[in-house]
Order: structure tokens, then C-alpha cells, then sequence
């Protein structure tokens, strides 16, 4: 093992003894080194502060660890990719720590170009003493460090493609334990009511987690030994590249759990620990919801109806990904297909298979784009057509063209409000008076956490502040005349937990909304090129409520909480 010097001084005092710092650069590492939390040769090295060489003289020096030329290195390059797997480390962490390591027969060698953490030291500590050799340490310029590293990943690469590992990989894949540890995962999912699962490397291990309304929650953690093949094992389902580890992929598979079908989409992201995996759990048979399902309330259920019942015009739903903004999609085709019309819709991806509805999905690879597929659809004379997301000029202003020339067109943006579509579609380039005559209404809509039915109890001591909002909230709502035939009352409920909602105190999602119809007052503000924030505020004035008020509604007849309300700022 090497010799280990007693070091009284800390290495910036070392580097300004040796004048390769001053006075004040010093102060500034030291400063440097509290707010990144990184050592002080690492940034020395990365800000250009000492130079190259003389940063890993004075390495050696102040270690009394031997200096390493990289032609050594390079004469190791064998070795070097071949010793990771035999400690079982993982190659992204050396990278991330800066270490090459190899063996030989009676030592261990690791070599930086940085002072290693005492964690670090452990870990190589151990590893020496379970094989019973002798651990030594070494120094490299760090531009040698990362030409090794980089060559020894790329050899790698290359072995996996040429020799037997991927076979062998393959055959791991298909063994029970693996195959096995899979099917658990997508079964435990399920069960848990879960729309995604993500599989993510650590160090030494790597862990599962489920969204389960729209909250992550881990699952298990597992040996990183079953890493590899259990991401083979996905790929092989999903039909992607084995090999490929480098480049992101996407694919899907079909899976029966539990006695019903879903159609599982799988994206493979590369990262430093490895490749991280999110499979998104569709249902087959999507549930036929009415607008009561999704939580409108009476009043926004008969104005969003008559929207579904107007013969041309836009209607937007705009939110952040994840807000549920296809699901009130889909349910508004649902109502509308009376089978006295034809829906078309473009989508990116398809989520769910509609009957009586012709559903086409894009692929930007091949040109086929929302653009070139709404030119081709208007050729098929339909009614109704529905555009996943408008994302670009293009697809606006054939989406504004088919509404003035006699469709109803239904479509998405990712907009904070309902006013920001206006805003948004004009910075698109679409003329506010073409806006003005083809906008029909606009909603925006979140998801909150619903309450479990099965556990929740009387919030009898609901603060004082929030009990005068909510009877606030109340008053204004039943002091209009449209909700008079359906009044509300105070009867918050507070989340306990239990079997059914897995002790959570919740059980599924419900959507809050702020919607509008653009008549005249709304298409005179459009021409006026009012803000958005303008707009909002007269929208307030007419008695339009926010999402909210609309949550606060909720919350007053116990189907969510004020602090699932709150998070939707």
C-alpha cells in the first residue's frame, strides 16, 4: 500500500506555498469549494486556475503517490476495461470519480487525477481486502484520466457488439429470475393503479418507482447484478436494439396483467449510470367517462356540451403535459359521435383506440407531421377533427382554415391559462382577426388527488382562513342564477388512509377547470390585442372562475383537499 505522509497543511495552502497560487486565488478556491461542494484540484483544474501539469506534480507531491505517464495507461487498456466488471463497478461512477483502475496479480491500482473522497478510499479498501491485494494509488493529468476512460468506454462498446457478451446477455434475459422480476414489476403496477413505471440505476443498485396520481413512489431496489439483463429483458418486449446503449430509444409492447390488456410504452434514456427506462401503462379498454367523471360541475358540463354540439369553430384545451387534457378529449368525441358524423383524428402518439373513429398517427421522420396530416384528412370530408397538439404556425393556420371553412376542430396547447391561448396562438403568427372568428371556447384544466371515499372522515376543524375562502367561494357560487337549481354546501372531508387507497388517504384523480366562450365582448378584446392578463381579469369581472375557485369548489363538497387545490398554484 502506498506510504501515507502526514499532510498538516489542506492542499490550497499547499498549492500557494508552492506559488502556484496567490493570496487571493486561493481565497477564491476555498470560496469555490464550499459552494460547488467539489474538491479544490477538480476545480483548480476545470476554472484553468494552476496549469495541467504543475496542478498533477503538486498532486504527487502533496499524496506521495507515484506519477503515471499515459503511455502506461495505454499499455493498460485491457486490463483497465476488463477490471470495472471484475470489482463490480460501475464504469460511470470511475468516470464521474475520475479513477482508472486495474489489477495485477498481488495489487489493486487506482489512479486519479483528484484527491479522492474518504468513501472512495473505503469502497477500493474493501474491494483490496476481499480479494486480498494490496491497494495502490496513483496520479495522471486529467486530460490523460478522461483519454483512458474514453477509450476504454469505447473498446467496450465495441466488444458488446462483436463478441458473445450479447448473446449471452440474451439468454440472462430469458431466464426465469429475470423474466420473472419484469412481470412483478408491471403486476405490482397495476395493482397499484400506477400509469408509469421508472427504472433507474444507482451506483450499486437500481431502484423501481410507480406514479401512482400523479405522485412518484419507489417499489423495490434490486442488485445492480440484475441490471443489465433486466433492461435486455425490456427491450426484447418492447422490440428495440439490444446492443444500443449509447442513443435514446423508444418502442412499445403489448402486455395482459391481471386479466385486462395494455399497451405499454417504453423509452430507454441514457444516463451516467446506465440506461434509465419509463414504461407508461395504457389500458386497451378505456373507460367511458361523462363530463361529471372527469369533475365538471353542472355548469361547465352544459357549457362544455353545447361546445361538443356546435357545428364549426376551435375548442382548446391547453395545460401542462400530464394535466388530462386527451382523456377530455377523447370523452368529448365520445359524446359527439352520434354516428351522423366523421371523426378524424392526428395524434402523437394514438393513446387509446376510439370505435367509429378514424385515428392517424404522426411520424416527424418521414415527414408526416400534424401539418402534412391535416392537409390530407381535409380531403376525406370530415366533421370533426381532432389535432393532438398545435406546436407549430403551420398546423395553426390549417387548424384555423378548417374551422372558418365549416369543421369542428378540437385541439391542445401547453398554456399556464385558458387566456394564454389567445396569446400563444398569436405569437404563432395567426391574425387576430382569423383567431376572433374561428375560436369557439378555450379551457384550462389540472389534476388534483380525489379524496378516498373509503377512509375519508368530516374536516370538522378546518382552519378559520380557509373555512371564510370556502364559504367565500360558496356564496359566490350559489348567488348565480345557472347554479341555483344546484346548490353547494360546506362538507370538507379530510384524508386518512387505508387498504384501498394504499394508506395514501387518496384514490384517484379529478380535474379542476377554468373555461370560457368567446362571444362578442371576449372577440372585441381579441381584436383590441388585449393581454392576457387584461383578458383574465375582465373574465373575473363576468364571473368566470379561475381553476382555483373551481378546486375550492371541491374541496367544499369533500372531493379534494385544500393543500391538493394549493399545489396547483
Amino acid at each position: 500500500m502506498n506510504p501515507q505522509p502526514p499532510q498538516k497543511q489542506r492542499f490550497i495552502d499547499f498549492l500557494q506555498a508552492r506559488g502556484l497560487v496567490d493570496e487571493k486565488g486561493a481565497q477564491q478556491l476555498h470560496s469555490l469549494t464550499y459552494q460547488k461542494q467539489e474538491s479544490a484540484a477538480a476545480i483548480a483544474s476545470r476554472t484553468g486556475m494552476v496549469a495541467e501539469q504543475a496542478l498533477t506534480d503538486a498532486l504527487a507531491a502533496y499524496t506521495g503517490w507515484p506519477l503515471v505517464r499515459f503511455e502506461e495507461l495505454s499499455a493498460l487498456e485491457q486490463d483497465i476495461s476488463k477490471t470495472a466488471e471484475y470489482l463490480r463497478i460501475k464504469t460511470s461512477w470511475l468516470e464521474s470519480q475520475r479513477i482508472v483502475t486495474w489489477t495485477s496479480e498481488k495489487d489493486i491500482h487506482c489512479c486519479t487525477c483528484d484527491m479522492p473522497s474518504r468513501s472512495t478510499k473505503e469502497l477500493f479498501q474493501s474491494k483490496s481486502s476481499e480479494l486480498s491485494k494490496e491497494l495502490i494509488w496513483s496520479i495522471a493529468r486529467p486530460t490523460d484520466i478522461e483519454n483512458i476512460l474514453s477509450a476504454v468506454k469505447a473498446h467496450g462498446n465495441k466488444n458488446l457488439n462483436s463478441n458473445g457478451d450479447l448473446a449471452h446477455l440474451r439468454e440472462l434475459a430469458e431466464e426465469g429470475p429475470i423474466v420473472e422480476l419484469v412481470n412483478s414489476l408491471l403486476s405490482q403496477a397495476v395493482t397499484r393503479r400506477a400509469s408509469d413505471i421508472h427504472i433507474e440505476p444507482g451506483e450499486y443498485y437500481f431502484a423501481a418507482r410507480v406514479r401512482v396520481d400523479g405522485v412518484m413512489r419507489e417499489l423495490q431496489k434490486f442488485s445492480d447484478e440484475k441490471f443489465d439483463a433486466t433492461i435486455c429483458r425490456i427491450k426484447i418486449l418492447a422490440q428495440l436494439d439490444i446492443s444500443e446503449r449509447r442513443l435514446p430509444q423508444d418502442g412499445r409492447l403489448t402486455a395482459r396483467i391481471h386479466g385486462e390488456v395494455f399497451d405499454v410504452r417504453v423509452s430507454i434514456l441514457p444516463g451516467t449510470n446506465g440506461e434509465s427506462v419509463v414504461m407508461r401503462l395504457l389500458r386497451q379498454d378505456r373507460p367511458n367517462y361523462d363530463l361529471g367523471d372527469l369533475g365538471m360541475l353542472p355548469d361547465h358540463s352544459i357549457k362544455f356540451q353545447k361546445w361538443i354540439e356546435t357545428p364549426n369553430g376551435i375548442i382548446l384545451v391547453t395545460g401542462p403535459t400530464g394535466s388530462g387534457k386527451t382523456t377530455t378529449l377523447y370523452t368529448a368525441l365520445d359524446l359527439g359521435n352520434d354516428g351522423l358524423k366523421k371523426i378524424i383524428t392526428i395524434e402523437d402518439p394514438v393513446e387509446y383506440k376510439l370505435v367509429g373513429i378514424t385515428q392517424l398517427q404522426v411520424n416527424s421522420e418521414i415527414g408526416y407531421t400534424f401539418a402534412s396530416a391535416l392537409r390530407s384528412i381535409l380531403r376525406h370530408d370530415p366533421d370533426v377533427i381532432l389535432i393532438g397538439e398545435i406546436r407549430d404556425q403551420e398546423t395553426a393556420a390549417i387548424a384555423v382554415q378548417s374551422a372558418l371553412t365549416g369543421h369542428l376542430v378540437f385541439s391542445t396547447l401547453h398554456t399556464n391559462s385558458a387566456a394564454g391561448a389567445i396569446t400563444r396562438l398569436s405569437d404563432m403568427g395567426v391574425e387576430r382577426f382569423l383567431l376572433a372568428s374561428s375560436l369557439r371556447g378555450i379551457m384550462a384544466q389540472r389534476l388534483v388527488r380525489r379524496i378516498c371515499p373509503h377512509c375519508s372522515q368530516p374536516h370538522d376543524d378546518i382552519d378559520i382562513a380557509q373555512k371564510t375562502l370556502l364559504e367565500d367561494t360558496l356564496n359566490e357560487w350559489n348567488s348565480q342564477k345557472i347554479n341555483q337549481q344546484n346548490p353547494l354546501s360546506l362538507h370538507p372531508r379530510k384524508p386518512i388512509g387505508c387498504e384501498s387507497c394504499l394508506h395514501t388517504g387518496y384514490l384517484g384523480r379529478i380535474a379542476v377547470y377554468e373555461l370560457f366562450d368567446i362571444d362578442d365582448t371576449i372577440r372585441q378584446e381579441i381584436l383590441a390585442k388585449t393581454s392576457e392578463t387584461e383578458i383574465i381579469q375582465k373574465l373575473r369581472k363576468k364571473g368566470i372562475r379561475s381553476m382555483n375557485q373551481d378546486g375550492l369548489l371541491k374541496v367544499c363538497s369533500g372531493i379534494t383537499t385544500m393543500h391538493e387545490v394549493m399545489s396547483i398554484g
